[in-house]
């Protein structure tokens, strides 16, 4: 698999800030296949003490613009020394943000890139002391590739995805997420490593509406995962906000996915989650309708291996907390396939998995048409049966 240009958009760079002060860097222009942007902010360590006390707290901000439109990732971190789940010391407080992909809005052909056709595409990050003094160094960089080359289909369709981790943050991440199209529908998976006692998400708002939770898996050792829903999520750019229980994790993660299609009374299926140790993450959603759109939330913790997608999922989304660590994945399946929701892992997980899964549902035919009872039923005959 060839390696994604890299290109920087903050360099390596001292930042001293006290209570209430910001640091703003200048709008960098990016590329306009920009995937994943990293910014990287160095903790305290026994051999780097800093200074950063454990009771200073930044908010840290990436932000993309297009087109004058703010597309906004935000966690924030406090200070002292923080410990990896293996005991180690972090040098690092990372905030990852996957900028938005989809279709915005056509319903045909193949999706883009939040920077196509964008005239103006620029990122640059803010970083703000809300308590204490604050001396450290930040660095931000990217990559650049394609979105991935899925063709829309009819019925319930995938429209457009974002995601962002966060590593040793407190607990509350964010990212800003924009629906298009008819009748829509939003996921949102969050992914958790955390003490064996704070796997428990809290709560996800999208648009400053609470989403409604459908599963919260603890499993044993550290990971976590839970699945929300909204039907008639806002259009426009907005805030997706993920909190969790633990207010010092190891990891976090975030990824949103919106649909069009769906029905807006009864948006979706019964949802179904399990937990594990061995290399085979599995659950089967039951009554899946051929006009549905199966979508998961798979949480890895201390994965070995590379993580393989089952057979006629298409992934939406990936983040990693690092090489041998962590894992955060998102895919969606059409209802033709059924509803087996399946990943396999090089080997077995340190700590284990967790995942969950749920059909939502397409907008009866005569209402999504228009016409009577006579047609009920007709408006999916066409349906391709590309992976999408």
């Amino acid at each position: 698999m060839p390696v994604a240009p890299k290109f920087v958009i903050s360099p390596k760079a001292p930042i001293v800030l006290s209570a209430g002060v910001e640091f703003v860097s200048p709008k960098v222009p990016i590329p306009a296949l920009t995937d994943r942007i990293e910014l990287r902010l160095r903790r305290p360590t026994t051999l780097l003490p800093l200074a950063w006390p454990a009771t200073a707290e930044l908010r840290v901000r990436l932000i993309i613009t297009a087109d004058g439109v703010a597309h906004v990732f935000q966690g924030s971190a406090s200070g002292g020394i923080r410990l990896s789940k293996d005991g180690k010391e972090l040098p690092f407080y990372v905030l990852r943000a996957s900028s938005t992909w989809g279709f915005f809005g056509a319903t045909e052909g193949f999706p883009k890139r939040l920077g196509q056709g964008k005239g103006l595409f620029t990122a640059h990050i803010e970083i703000t002391a809300l308590s204490g003094s604050v001396m450290s160094e930040v660095e931000v960089d990217g990559d650049e590739s394609p979105a991935p080359q899925v063709p829309f289909h009819s019925s319930v369709a995938f429209d457009a995805v974002t995601s962002a981790q966060e590593l040793s943050g407190d607990g509350v991440l964010s990212l800003t997420h924009t629906a298009t199209g008819a009748d829509r529908a939003a996921f949102a998976g969050v992914g958790i490593i955390a003490s064996n006692t704070e796997q428990n998400s809290t709560s996800v708002s999208y648009g400053g509406i609470g989403m409604t939770e459908m599963w919260d898996t603890p499993a044993v050792q550290n990971t976590g995962a839970a699945g929300y829903r909204l039907a008639a999520p806002a259009t426009g750019a907005q805030t997706v906000t993920s909190t969790i229980q633990d207010a010092t994790p190891f990891t976090h993660f975030l990824g949103l996915i919106s649909m069009t299609g769906v029905d807006q009374t009864t948006p979706v299926g019964t949802p179904v989650s399990a937990t594990g140790t061995d290399t085979a993450p599995t659950v089967t959603v039951a009554s899946v309708g051929a006009d549905d759109l199966v979508v998961d939330n798979l949480m890895v913790g201390g994965s070995l291996g590379t993580v393989t997608i089952g057979a006629d999922q298409t992934e939406r989304w990936s983040q990693s907390e690092g090489p041998n660590t962590g894992e955060g994945r998102g895919s969606t399946q059409l209802g033709t396939a059924g509803g087996v929701m399946s990943w396999t892992l090089g080997a077995t997980p340190v700590d284990a998995w967790a995942i969950g899964a749920v059909a939502f549902k397409p907008v009866a035919a005569a209402a999504a048409a228009g016409f009577g009872p006579l047609f009920a039923g007709q408006r999916n005959r066409h349906v391709l049966s590309a992976r999408a």
